[in-house]
């Protein structure tokens, strides 16, 4: 285990989107899981799979559970414990250098690009707070994680800025980066 894996506020933030992604709340997660949570973003702002925003979301969520699944999946049952997710995650996003950017940065770019729905290159509260609801984050969380992810109060996050926040969310072992805040407060 390295250093980084070990953190019990990686853990902690790990765990948070364990839950995100445990779909049909069974306690493992799975690839069906992540195309559900997929399908119900697409939905939630009436894109079609098929379009090209789509499309790339749920290439995302297939390549993210492709590296996921080839770094915790031993038993290779298709299905990861909450254990075995967190043990994934930091294995494939956290200790492996360029993890982040090959397998999970596609995925966070295509969220971002689905909710930049006017295509401005920003993403307003209305747009992060669909995004957030199907995530399952709590109203209050969502409202908490837009004021600090807003840095100039403008009201809106670039696509870049929510990217550098997803970033340090998943791989930062650092409590206060700004990005600990995605889905609401990390204590």
């Amino acid at each position: 285990m390295t250093a980084l894996s070990g953190t019990p506020l990686l853990h902690h933030k790990i765990d948070v989107c364990f839950g995100h992604f445990d779909a049909d709340g069974s306690g493992q997660v799975d690839r069906e899981d992540l195309l559900t949570l997929g399908s119900r973003l697409l939905a939630k702002f009436g894109e079609p799979a098929t379009s090209p925003k789509g499309t790339a979301l749920m290439d995302g969520m297939t390549r993210f559970w492709d590296a996921l699944a080839e770094a915790a999946d031993v038993d290779a049952d298709g299905q990861l414990t909450a254990e075995e997710y967190r043990a994934g995650m930091t294995g494939a996003f956290v200790a492996s250098a360029g993890g982040f950017d090959a397998s999970l940065r596609p995925l966070a770019q295509a969220v971002c690009t689905l909710l930049d729905t006017d295509e401005d290159g920003e993403v307003d509260e209305r747009e992060f707070q669909a995004w957030q609801q199907v995530f399952g984050t709590a109203p209050e969380h969502r409202a908490a994680a837009f004021k600090h992810l807003d840095t100039d109060g403008s009201g809106k996050l670039s696509v870049d800025e929510l990217l550098a926040a997803m970033r340090q969310y998943y791989i930062s072992p650092d409590a206060a980066a700004r990005g600990n805040w995605l889905y609401g407060p990390v204590a």
